[in-house]
């Protein structure tokens, strides 16, 4: 949006001189208000749009964001791009209301989204989970008109006006091909979940497996499948018993949280290298453990544009009062390897 503020840089006048031509207030010379007006051309400004963002700031309107992820570095790279859509809302005249739960607990997700409802919010940017509870009230909210934007994890879609995130069944298959391009042809592939109820973890899963499936020749053998809560401990032993069990393993695919406690295991069993290993995000420890040659590829999906592309979203709707007409904004598949993360 732009703002007074804009446009004063750009013509390199002060605020309140665009302000007095703006409302012809005041002198201001010829040449020089010439100057800010151009500006405000090439710009597209509307005195209307600065109005309505003012009008909206004395309205108070809110909007409500819930974050909910298991693993705090993917969580702050969230968060860059939801303070980034905090500033668009602001410079709107919109306020934004800010709410943590973890994605394992329904009712603590729950007890978030009615907080932000009873503190006013006016539509709603979360993380979707899988509890019919969680359905059943976003459901009621729809029913009364107040705009749902979903990223990263989706809902039903009935419950929401968009998705912002990743196709989840085809960042899988593209997993799978990367592992395909990279194992022995008579491998076998250990499939690292992070639990059954994570929707996008299971899509991938299952885009990975039909992809395989689909390899003609292909004897790999992919019929293992263990959880680990998306918690680096867990899948740490997890990964070590499988490892223990099945020295002819040749693979591992983490299809959500938890690849740093799969690459661990494989390093403390000095498999680095040797067992391929295939994952998601692009975190600190996940490039360090790609930088010692543990990890062969990362897929990146975009969690800068999951927060501020879903808030830019609502907010439009809020301040143009429209509907949000997009029902997903795919934020793309990102292969990551050592030489470009």
């Amino acid at each position: 949006m732009t703002t007074i503020e804009t446009i004063a840089q750009k013509a390199g006048v002060s605020r309140g001189t665009v302000d007095r031509v703006l409302h012809n207030r005041g002198q201001v010379k010829p040449e020089t208000a010439e100057k800010i007006r151009a500006v405000m051309e090439e710009l597209d400004f509307s005195p209307n749009t600065l109005g309505r963002a003012f009008y909206l700031s004395r309205k108070k309107q809110k909007l409500g964001v819930l974050v909910s992820f298991r693993e705090p570095d993917f969580q702050h790279q969230v968060m860059q791009g939801v303070t980034a859509g905090i500033a668009y809302a602001k410079q709107h005249g919109l306020e934004t209301l800010v709410e943590f739960a973890p994605p394992s607990e329904p009712d603590a997700y729950l007890s978030a989204l009615d907080r932000l409802v009873d503190e006013g919010a006016q539509g709603l940017v979360l993380r979707g989970i899988i509890s019919q509870a969680v359905n059943d009230r976003l459901k009621v909210l729809r029913e009364n008109g107040i705009p749902v934007v979903t990223y990263n994890q989706d809902t039903d879609p009935s419950l929401r006006n968009c998705f912002v995130g990743q196709n989840s069944y085809q960042s899988g298959a593209c997993a799978a091909q990367l592992m395909q391009l990279i194992s022995p042809p008579r491998g076998r592939v250990l499939i690292v979940g992070v639990d059954p109820l994570h929707a996008s973890s299971e899509e991938r899963i299952r885009g990975f497996t039909d992809l395989f499936r689909k390899i003609p020749g292909c004897e790999t053998d992919i019929s293992q499948i263990i959880y680990g809560k998306g918690r680096h401990d867990p899948v740490y032993q997890a990964t070590r018993e499988a490892l223990r069990a099945s020295p002819e393993l040749t693979g591992i695919f983490i299809s959500g949280a938890g690849l740093s406690g799969a690459a661990h295991a494989v390093d403390d069993a000095g498999r680095s290298g040797d067992v391929k290993i295939v994952g998601f995000d692009v975190t600190a420890s996940n490039v360090a453990f790609m930088q010692k040659g543990t990890v062969q590829f990362l897929i990146d999906q975009g969690p800068y544009q999951q927060g501020y592309h879903s808030i830019q979203l609502l907010t439009d709707a809020l301040f143009l009062d429209q509907p949000i007409t997009t029902p997903y904004f795919d934020t793309g598949i990102q292969i990551k390897t050592l030489y470009n993360c």
